[in-house]
């Protein structure tokens, strides 16, 4: 007895027992996420104003395809992040493996937006393209690695002291990052209001210092293992990155379609500005943005209101009813829009409402959903690079219907230079056909998620 007892403890002493992870604060994932405020702050700020504004100063006609080939391009670069996830996950660093991909890209980005601001400065069509395709790649790549961070510093189930808080944290990160989400929207509107007396180019200045901030913070906080497995893919396993087995990850395959099948349904939302200008006979640009900053405003604040209390409600009922919820509401929202112009101006107020409330919903549970489903081939970064994906190409696809739908209904002033006017019959079915239709499609894609979520 007295020998195996040495023997253990000599065990012990060169292989000393496993330390148990303690799950992290609210406010330490707060930063962690962070940069999720600044990339909903960019987005936001880019589909309801700036986008828009650009097509119709930078383009002498068809402004409704210029700014959907924008939101495309937009959305397009999200294809780099299964690369850039799966070179992440391979990434060999002192600092960890997401870090280094962060700061770099951020970089880029800031320097994406300094080539941004001179080609709108000089009303550079063409090169604005480039630039905006630079910009955007380099922000994916940055948003495909920090996808990943919340997933890599979750303590696993063996490594806590209570197995059970591992779902408690899926939770609580998804919901934080809704919240960072709407929170973004919000700064933007106010960012939008406060700005709108300078030139739109002095935006691009701003979000490219900003982003190389919150990356800075992240990296601050988030304290990574080191890395040493720097393996360069082969060309077969850089296709594996985009694609999934449907015998084992089909699970996952339904939570990136009904993501597709939301984000077209909210993506609409990038002409609200010709809406409220061309039913509510608006002329001046900027009550037009004062409106629409009075809508988002709303609807955001609304969304960070039950963004959190839905995600630790999903803790305890699980997430789909979450969706359920979200996805009826979003109908009900643009329904709201199409029947406004013929009511009041207040009805829109109400669908900005319904609007965050079915926005919160699902966002709260978004990241939580994925977290849950990840597949079990692949690495994190490159699973939710094809999240990211399914996310943007919806981004695409919402502009791309209501767009086209809108230049099939040209208004009798569609001949102006820089104000094309649309018929209310091209808004109303834009809405219906890419706003409420595929939002109520998401309802029969969750339900076909086998796995308790």
């Amino acid at each position: 007895g007295d020998l195996c007892q040495d023997l253990q403890e000599s065990y012990n002493t060169i292989r000393p027992p496993k330390p148990v992870r303690r799950r992290r604060g609210t406010c330490s994932w707060l930063c962690i996420t962070s940069y999720q405020l600044i990339y909903s702050m960019i987005t936001t700020s880019f589909a309801l104003s700036i986008l828009p504004q650009e097509a119709e100063r930078l383009n002498t006609a068809d402004t409704s395809l210029w700014l959907a080939a924008y939101v495309m391009i937009c959305g397009a670069t999200q294809l780099i992040c299964p690369l850039a996830g799966l070179l992440s996950d391979r990434l060999s660093s002192t600092m960890g493996r997401r870090r280094p991909v962060m700061l770099l890209a951020s970089l880029f980005s800031a320097a994406g937006f300094l080539s941004l601001y001179f080609c709108s400065r000089y009303e550079w069509p063409h090169p604005f393209l480039m630039s905006l395709a630079f910009t955007e790649t380099a922000l994916n790549v940055a948003y495909a690695a920090h996808a990943a961070l919340p997933a890599d510093l979750r303590a696993p189930e063996t490594d806590v002291e209570n197995p059970g808080d591992t779902e408690a944290d899926a939770g609580l990160i998804s919901g934080i990052m809704a919240l960072h989400s709407f929170i973004g929207a919000v700064c933007a509107v106010c960012v939008l209001d406060v700005a709108k007396g300078f030139p739109l180019y002095s935006f691009y200045q701003f979000y490219g210092a900003a982003v190389v901030v919150i990356c800075i913070l992240v990296s601050c906080v988030a304290k990574e293992e080191p890395s040493s497995n720097l393996q360069l893919p082969s060309a077969g396993e850089i296709a594996a990155a985009y694609t999934m087995d449907r015998a084992r990850d089909m699970d996952f395959f339904w939570v990136c379609y009904g993501r597709l099948l939301f984000y077209t349904s909210q993506s609409v939302i990038v002409f609200m500005s010709y809406f409220i200008r061309d039913m509510f006979q608006v002329t001046s640009e900027k009550e037009v943005i004062s409106k629409l900053s009075t809508l988002v405003l709303i609807g955001q604040l609304l969304g960070a209101v039950v963004a959190v209390p839905s995600s630790r409600m999903s803790d305890h009922v699980g997430c789909k009813p979450a969706v359920y919820v979200s996805c009826v509401v979003q109908c009900i929202t643009f329904l709201t829009f199409i029947l406004a112009p013929m009511l009041a101006w207040n009805v829109m107020l109400i669908g900005a409402s319904f609007y965050g409330l079915g926005s919160g919903s699902y966002m709260s549970v978004d990241y939580a959903l994925a977290l849950k489903c990840l597949p079990s081939n692949k690495d994190r970064a490159q699973s939710f690079g094809l999240w990211g994906i399914a996310g943007f190409i919806g981004s695409c696809l919402g502009p791309l219907v209501a767009g086209g739908v809108l230049w099939l209904f040209p208004g009798p002033d569609s001949t102006s230079l820089h104000a094309p006017q649309f018929q209310y019959k091209g808004y109303a079915f834009g809405l219906l056909l890419a706003g409420s239709l595929p939002a109520l499609a998401v309802i029969p894609a969750t339900k076909q998620i086998i796995r308790k979520v």
